[in-house]
């Protein structure tokens, strides 16, 4: 097999399984087309104004991902764009801007096996680690909760931030205002509409997604590989 089709059928494989919590469609919103904004804004972005949609999950919205390949690592990286990011009850405005994106990303250290894997989840200005049995240093290892080899995380409310399960301890503001994760929300398989980064129209973008508030996408060198985590080996 091909390079570049063994990483599809890796991408394909692993691609994660995100639940949303129950309140989503009517607190904030579900992911959408990143291509679609782009196309709309990026000649200015001061014309993307607050914006809390869709209100449902679409049927197949799309996750793009990255991937980076070496002798003993290969990483995948999976990215989701939402429209809108706010954060709970969380006072003064933090935590409200547009554009938000968020990415889970699962590292194999020479064996591609569900055992051997690490996933490093994107949560706020950090990332949870959860895996099987091995961790990275100055993680604390999180178990991952797995369907064959997609991982399920829950996103939460409002903020989309990723957790390993609904019991995580969650990221909280002033040690009141929490994240808010749950189960019983809609659930959507990332697997069903992946989109190589290479394949579209933001690809090189390297600005921000909105005005100054709004986060950097995909391309931009705060997001670069070791943006999760360090290149360490597991332990």
């Amino acid at each position: 097999m091909k390079s570049s089709e063994d990483i599809v059928s890796l991408a394909r494989s692993y691609a994660p399984i995100v639940h949303f919590h129950p309140r989503e469609g009517e607190f904030c919103c579900y992911p959408s087309d990143a291509e679609e904004i782009y196309e709309m804004f990026h000649q200015d972005w001061n014309l993307f104004v607050e914006d809390r949609h869709p209100k449902q999950l679409p049927a197949s919205p799309p996750c793009y991902y990255e991937y980076w390949k070496d002798e003993n690592l290969i990483q995948i990286r999976y990215w989701f764009w939402y429209r809108y990011n706010d954060f709970p009850g969380a006072p003064f405005s933090i935590g409200k801007h547009v554009g938000d994106w968020e990415n889970v990303e699962v590292r194999f250290f020479g064996s591609r096996e569900v055992d051997d894997a690490i996933w490093l989840l994107s949560n706020h200005y950090e990332a949870r680690l959860a895996s099987i049995a091995k961790t990275l240093p100055g993680f604390l290892l999180e178990g991952a909760i797995l369907n064959q080899e997609q991982i399920n995380v829950w996103s939460a409310l409002g903020t989309h931030a990723n957790y390993p399960s609904p019991q995580s301890s969650p990221r909280c503001y002033f040690r009141i205002f929490c994240d808010r994760v749950a189960d019983g929300g809609l659930i959507w398989n990332t697997q069903e509409n992946l989109i190589l980064m290479e394949e579209t129209n933001f690809k090189s973008f390297k600005g921000r997604w909105g005005d100054k508030k709004s986060p950097r996408g995909p391309a931009n060198e705060y997001n670069n590989r070791w943006r999760n985590a360090p290149d360490t080996d597991p332990v």
